[in-house]
């Protein structure tokens, strides 16, 4: 019995760990008043989504390309405070919901600027009342002339 109970307390200790890696998974800096306003939502209140991870655009020309990131609530609660945050203010992106109904999804387009040619990885940031809070979707691809 004692082994038991030892594991349990080894088993629950190791969730808790790794609630704590995933959180601090963005390196956020004390300035995020976005990321310190949504992340005192009660986790009682948080629920689930779908995003892509990373967006491969390859090869692009051009110094703008518009993306489609489609947002998924896949949990049981509303989605509430959602924001989407492109890496830069010169990035336009469309209107969106910022409440999201459980089984409900939108898409969101983001006309991306991109300077300089080569190589380009870029992250948008998706803020709201899903754990844990925050999540990045990655663009990457390669711009030529």
């Amino acid at each position: 019995m004692k082994k038991y109970a030892i594991v349990a307390f080894v088993f629950l200790l190791s969730c808790k760990e790794e609630k704590k890696v995933k959180s601090n998974n963005f390196n956020l800096k004390n300035n995020d008043e976005i990321y310190k306003r949504v992340s005192k939502i009660p986790e009682s209140q948080l629920t689930k989504i779908e995003i892509p991870e990373f967006i491969d655009l390859d090869t692009i020309e051009g110094d703008h390309k518009k993306i489609d990131i489609t947002i998924k609530n896949i949990g049981q609660r509303n989605l509430r405070s959602l924001i989407v945050k492109p890496p830069c203010s010169c990035n336009e992106i469309s209107k969106y919901d910022s409440i999201m109904l459980p089984s409900q999804s939108q898409t969101i387009s983001v006309n991306m600027k991109f300077e300089k040619l080569g190589n380009f990885y870029q992250g948008i940031t998706v803020y709201g009342s899903f754990y844990p809070y925050i999540k990045k979707i990655y663009i990457e691809g390669y711009r030529k002339k």
